[in-house]
């Protein structure tokens, strides 16, 4: 799920603070060794990760969501939780399902992976994370918490590890195993651009922990030639994001699809029309189906194991 939001309020942006200085965990700027900071459980549920975590001391399973601005819960379960509304702050998101206006929730106590977080509000929506098909999720877990640390995504090893930031160039995933870098990795925002190539147009895709699969947007779309018309005879699928409504895309089949050094032949990808103010792309669990993946926001660095047969 993608989402863009409206700039944060004071004391939104003293608790971004707060979570800053507890990645940093007080190292000095050049200290390239590692410093875990959270591990916790992660569960492959319906091609979305989730994991764990206490909000007041209740147990939740939230999303791993980089493509989510904000750590997000729904509003059934913010009345499960008793969570009072905090009429000061409302939060105003665009992304696939539509515009959405919410007020946020205050919270007292935020645990991830064991960690107390410095995070005394989150946001609500109203979306629906639960199916027929295994999911079973409570809300988002956002880029606000994730992007404040270096990432080790452990698919295989069912396994999310936060560690301190590091910005070094030599700094490679803590693995044994054969990895590859993505490189030209850009940032828009508070969110990750891998570059990627689509029958030979190129494009920047958002690195979308939280999108179940990957997503041509309407601006790749136009400069691949694709509209309506052309792609009348492709099946038709709806997706929803946080916002009220479902937005149609098209599955459509193409020649080739390279994120990075990784090459798909004949890949079968939905196209959304319709504006959803991702840009070119979303990059999501498919890319990500079976894989170790480190992400360093801070130094604009992302590896991804390899699969059976990739060199």
């Amino acid at each position: 799920m993608t989402e863009d939001m409206i700039p944060m309020p004071l004391p939104r942006l003293l608790a971004l603070v707060l979570l800053m200085a507890l990645a940093r965990c007080a190292a000095p700027a050049t200290d390239c060794s590692l410093a875990m900071v959270a591990r916790m459980p992660l569960e492959v549920q319906d091609h979305l990760l989730v994991v764990p975590a206490g909000i007041n001391g209740q147990w939740v399973r939230l999303v791993v969501d980089s493509g989510a601005e904000r750590t997000t819960i729904s509003n059934t379960v913010a009345e499960r939780l008793g969570l009072p509304h905090d009429l000061l702050h409302q939060t105003r998101a665009v992304g696939i399902g539509g515009p959405t206006v919410t007020n946020d929730v205050i919270v007292k106590r935020l645990v991830i992976g064991g960690v107390h977080f410095p995070v005394d509000r989150i946001a609500v929506g109203n979306f629906n994370l639960q199916n027929k098909h295994g999911l079973d999720a409570d809300g988002l877990l956002g880029a606000d918490i994730l992007l404040a640390f270096d990432m080790d995504i452990d698919v295989p090893g069912g396994q999310l590890t936060l560690y301190r930031p590091r910005q070094c160039p030599e700094a490679a995933p803590p693995w044994t195993q054969p990895a590859m870098e993505i490189t030209g990795v850009g940032v828009r925002k508070d969110r990750l651009l891998l570059p990627f190539q689509l029958d030979g147009t190129a494009g920047m895709a958002i690195l979308d922990t939280g999108a179940g699969q990957n997503l041509i947007g309407l601006d790749m779309a136009r400069r691949l030639g694709l509209d309506a018309q052309v792609m009348a005879n492709d099946t038709t699928v709806r997706n929803r994001g946080i916002g009220p409504v479902e937005a149609v895309a098209y599955l459509h089949h193409f020649k080739e699809l390279r994120i990075g050094p990784t090459t798909q032949a004949a890949p079968v990808l939905a196209v959304q029309l319709a504006d959803a103010g991702f840009g070119d792309a979303l990059i999501g669990e498919s890319f990500l189906h079976g894989r170790r993946v480190w992400i360093s926001f801070r130094s604009r660095r992302v590896f991804v194991s390899k699969r059976e047969g990739e060199e």
